[in-house]
């Protein structure tokens, strides 16, 4: 009898045994049903979402055409595309130019240009009769891009001008700042400043990829704009340039191109943004690929969501592209 009532007890703990492994095993099982279902219910509603703003076969197309161009086609070809305004004067000559949103799109990538403008396709534009603000919205008069005359207007010349400021470290516009500078006192005439412009542009990128194309307009003037002239060097063009003053052109530039590309974001009453659309400002640059930077993205709502609290126009200042 004892043996037998050992039997037993073993045969009964070897019973709870196994009936509680049971248990667990289907808890585990209605553990991961539940998961599942969560995990399925929040991946339909993040495709609903994405399936409301995605973008079309001909959309994703086009946008990966215009970063192509940005990425590897010629100075020429790039500001043919992104210019949208056309202006003629009265014997017949056409003149191109960007306006500042159009220089900033340029250098943006995923920033589609606007239905029905493109490669050598623009909008007409009379200074004489039409003003400027029915085209684009206006600089604010400080704006650096004043300083470009034409009503804040860009040239091919002035295009290429401000890719070489951008382009070009502070460090390097002091060096060839000394190099040109005859007497040591730190300032450039306009001739030491052409030449020193020349022999930057010649080092950046769009400087090697530039050619002039007299058929399109795309030619370089060998003069310096008007309006820069007299900003830089006086009405007489007799003034000279300190590196201080050519540095604060630079950084006025860099921070008017980050508030124009912040304000693309729509920043609310205290002029504000969501950390989704800091994300996206500061992944534009980085080349991912386009399912890294959703999957960043994705993290990036799943820590703030869509809303909540947001980014300043002072915390959202990425340093400017190199072109």
């Amino acid at each position: 009898r004892p043996r037998r009532t050992g039997l037993g007890l073993a045969a009964a703990t070897v019973a709870a045994v196994t009936f509680g492994g049971l248990v667990l095993a289907f808890r585990r099982v209605v553990q991961a049903k539940e998961l599942s279902k969560e995990d399925e219910n929040v991946t339909n509603n993040e495709a609903a979402a994405s399936k409301r703003k995605r973008l079309g076969f001909r959309e994703r197309r086009i946008i990966a055409y215009e970063d192509r161009i940005r990425a590897y086609s010629t100075p020429d070809k790039i500001f043919r595309y992104f210019a949208t305004l056309q202006t003629v004067d009265s014997d017949g000559n056409t003149t191109i130019f960007m306006t500042p949103a159009d220089f900033v799109r340029s250098l943006t990538p995923g920033v589609r240009q606007p239905e029905g403008l493109g490669l050598d396709s623009f909008e007409r534009y009379d200074p004489a009769i039409e003003k400027p603000a029915r085209l684009f919205e206006l600089r604010p008069r400080d704006s650096v891009f004043r300083t470009l005359g034409n009503e804040a207007l860009i040239s091919f010349s002035d295009y290429i001008f401000l890719l070489t400021v951008l382009s070009t470290p502070p460090r390097q516009f002091e060096i060839a700042f000394r190099m040109f500078d005859s007497n040591a006192d730190g300032n450039l005439d306009i001739d030491d400043f052409m030449h020193v412009q020349t022999i930057l542009r010649d080092q950046t990128n769009v400087g090697k990829r530039h050619r002039d194309h007299s058929v399109t307009g795309s030619t370089l003037k060998p003069e310096l704009n008007s309006a820069l002239a007299c900003y830089f060097f006086g009405q007489s063009g007799h003034g000279l340039l300190s590196i201080a003053r050519m540095l604060d052109f630079q950084a006025r530039l860099q921070r008017e191109l980050n508030r124009i590309e912040f304000d693309r974001y729509r920043p609310d009453q205290r002029d504000c943004i969501t950390e989704l659309s800091f994300a996206r400002l500061l992944i534009a640059y980085a080349g991912f690929p386009d399912i890294k930077k959703r999957r960043m993205l994705r993290r990036v709502r799943e820590a703030f969501g869509s809303g909540g609290a947001r980014a300043s126009r002072s915390s959202s200042t990425p340093s400017s592209p190199a072109c």
